[in-house]
């Protein structure tokens, strides 16, 4: 569930129940080492921990535990909030959000559109920017994400908030993902057709460079390996080398992870079961197009290389890892032409200060 507390208020005048996803689905970033690669539920009542990208962890670098929503109870400030946003969405500002308790979102803040700082609009399903749409604690943790696209989408902590920083990648605001279980998430896959094609980009710049990394991903809460996401350590990675993953096929580049920024393009032509992965999946990092190698083992329902049902994906995942920094992150719920992509890197670098 996606709704925003405006909607809500608008249709229903009320801001009952809108602090968040009530979806009872298991939810969050897993290391359990009895499985095979990746990470499985954590956190209380989760159980497990270590670090991802070797054997004898599950697969997919994030399960999902428990509620989408942040911690405490909704605004029940009624009327006067209503007119609040009503207000603001009036002056072409960004409409309110509940994000919880003690959960202060931006005031006054301009709504942006994609091609004002050059980026395709055709297909934009989630746009999250550091100096955008985040609402965080007086200590700076981030308790909701919220979505540019025009989409309303929310990325909310179900348990272990990441630190906003205002300088963090390029002089530009960003997120910090400073622990293995900080990760901001939300229930579905923004719309997306299970068989169609999508693009995750990301701007990230990691700390460590040994660790586990998904800077993107969507997937099958729970499933051993239903999962598509930009993954620096890779299950079984030959070590240190960013990588990608799709239904329980893991490739490494032969790019060695950094901690310099770097933006990360994932392209995928089509999700139909049974296609070769390599023919539907095309990796770039900084606007170089990289080489991938699957790595050993994994448990694919098929042949090992070929993509498999995606119909039960049920989250979409922004951080999942021990610790990185993302500034940027959009989805596309196609992919996109290469003149796209090399348009789309340029805006990026130019932003963010890339060579």
């Amino acid at each position: 569930m996606r709704s925003l507390c405006l909607a809500i208020a608008l249709t229903l005048t009320l801001l009952t129940g809108c602090g968040g996803d009530s979806a009872a689905h298991d939810r969050g970033p897993t290391r359990d080492a009895a499985v095979d690669g990746g990470s499985h539920e954590k956190d209380a009542g989760r159980g497990g921990s270590g670090t991802g990208g070797t054997a004898g962890h599950h697969e997919g670098a994030a399960g999902h535990a428990g509620s989408a929503g942040s911690a405490g109870s909704p605004d029940d400030a009624g009327d006067a909030a209503i007119d609040a946003a009503v207000a603001q969405d009036d002056a072409g500002t960004e409409p309110l959000v509940d994000g919880g308790t003690g959960c202060v979102g931006p005031e006054g803040e301009a709504l942006m559109t994609a091609a004002s700082v050059g980026l395709p609009t055709k297909g934009l399903v989630l746009w999250l920017r550091g100096d955008r749409g985040v609402y965080k604690t007086a200590s700076d943790r981030v308790c909701a994400w919220v979505d540019q696209s025009g989409h309303g989408n929310v990325l909310r902590d179900p348990s272990s908030p990441p630190l906003w920083v205002a300088a963090g990648l390029g002089g530009q605001a960003a997120i910090h993902f400073d622990a293995a279980n900080t990760y901001l998430t939300e229930s579905g896959v923004l719309g997306i057709a299970p068989t169609s094609g999508r693009t995750f980009v990301a701007v990230t710049k990691l700390v460590n460079t040994t660790g586990r990394f998904a800077a993107v991903q969507q997937g099958k809460s729970g499933s051993g390996g239903t999962y598509a996401f930009i993954d620096a350590n890779t299950f079984n990675t030959t070590g240190s080398l960013e990588g990608a993953y799709l239904t329980n096929n893991a490739y490494d580049t032969t790019l060695a992870t950094s901690t310099s920024p770097r933006i990360h393009l994932l392209a995928f032509s089509t999700f139909a079961p049974g296609t070769a992965v390599l023919s539907a999946m095309s990796y770039r990092v900084n606007g170089a197009v990289q080489s991938l190698t699957r790595t050993p083992g994994g448990s694919p329902i098929g042949a090992p290389g070929v993509i498999e049902d995606f119909s039960s994906a049920d989250f979409t995942l922004v951080g999942a890892g021990p610790d990185a920094y993302v500034a940027e992150v959009l989805v596309y719920d196609r992919a996109l032409t290469t003149s796209e992509r090399t348009s789309t890197e340029a805006a990026l670098k130019s932003r963010y200060g890339i060579p």
